[in-house]
């Protein structure tokens, strides 16, 4: 078995380590799951936002005006270095109120805004949502399982949280679970789909798309990681 913290040295972040800033519904579980890839890279370093006035798309929006645009924001965007803001987010009741669409919109805004202010850049997505239905335990779900899970058995359950919880043996392990993120990455994308709205369907996720951009950094490590597992 495998410790992330004891068994693996972590390295700090060089100076010119490209930032991802990770801006979470969730306070608890999302930044564990990523705060196993802190340290991997010296070249990358994952800054977690925590909420701090709500939860819902809007008040992460604000947030990220707080924390990132604003002339006296605490973080400061190097485009030059590729820096990204990912906010991660659940569907929840937040579609149907109509507050999943601005977020999306500050994104393309502040991408299109950049982009024309350093035109020496090459453009890349520099703000992102990723978005998972119902929430962002389906990305948890697929480090373990190819296909999506069966409806009528998640009905079984309270909540989807609870179905995998259950389905996971011993449940989720922040501490080692995270080195399956390659397959996760291949199961999620493999069950990625819109429905006939042109909404994300039940059971998709984008973390694959943030799962991909740490992967760049990360992937022989990982290696390194999953030959200690044995």
């Amino acid at each position: 078995m495998i410790t992330r913290i004891k068994d693996y040295s972590k390295q700090p972040p060089s100076k010119d380590a490209r930032k991802l800033y990770l801006i979470c519904e969730g306070e608890g579980t999302e930044p564990s799951y990523f705060t196993f890839f802190k340290g991997l890279s010296s070249n990358l370093e994952i800054i977690p936002i925590p909420p701090e006035s709500g939860t819902d798309p809007l008040k992460l929006l604000e947030l990220a005006r707080i924390k990132l645009v604003n002339e006296d924001s605490r973080y400061i965007m190097d485009y030059r270095a590729n820096d990204s803001v990912w906010f991660v987010i659940d569907t929840d009741t937040w579609e149907r109120e109509g507050k999943i669409t601005p977020l999306r919109d500050f994104c393309a805004k502040n991408n299109t805004g950049f982009q024309e202010k350093y035109t020496e850049i090459k453009p890349y997505s520099a703000w992102n949502v990723v978005q998972s239905n119902p929430c962002f335990e389906i990305w948890l779900y697929y480090h373990f399982f190819k296909d999506v899970p069966n409806q009528e058995e998640v009905e079984s359950y309270p909540s989807f949280k609870a179905f995998v919880a259950s389905v996971i043996s011993g449940g989720f392990d922040f501490q080692k679970d995270p080195v399956r993120v390659r397959t996760a990455v291949q199961n999620a994308r493999s069950n990625f789909q819109y429905s006939d709205n042109g909404r994300l369907a039940l059971f998709s996720t984008e973390v694959y798309q943030l799962a991909e951009e740490i992967l760049l950094f990360v992937n022989q490590h990982l290696d390194r990681l999953q030959g200690m597992m044995g």
